[in-house]
């Protein structure tokens, strides 16, 4: 599994990823927020999932889990159980990037 060299969280509204080989990846803080795969966002009344106005969404904090993933908090619900393995933000990363070319 590969691990960014750097993390940022501009303004709240996008997580910037810097990976070993040179590649930055940019994810809109509504695209993670909806990515969100904890046991309450999976649920199946799905009572974690957003349903509110997609620009609204920030992020509020940014934390390591052990060597493998990202914790993140999300304005304006506070939701905070999702951990994001850096695989699949590498890949939320390019996808997001693929839908803005």
């Amino acid at each position: 599994m590969e691990i960014p060299t750097r993390i940022e969280v501009e303004g709240g509204a996008v997580l910037a990823l810097t990976w070993s080989d040179g590649l930055v990846t940019t994810i809109p803080a509504p695209v993670l927020r909806a990515a969100c795969e904890c046991a309450t966002c999976l649920a199946p009344e799905g009572s974690g999932s957003w349903i509110g106005d997609a620009g609204a969404v920030r992020i509020v904090d940014a934390s390591i889990v052990g060597a493998y993933a990202l914790n993140l908090t999300c304005a304006p619900d506070q939701h905070s159980t999702g951990i994001f393995p850096f695989d699949r933000l590498r890949a939320l990363g390019e996808a997001a990037a693929t839908l803005e070319e």
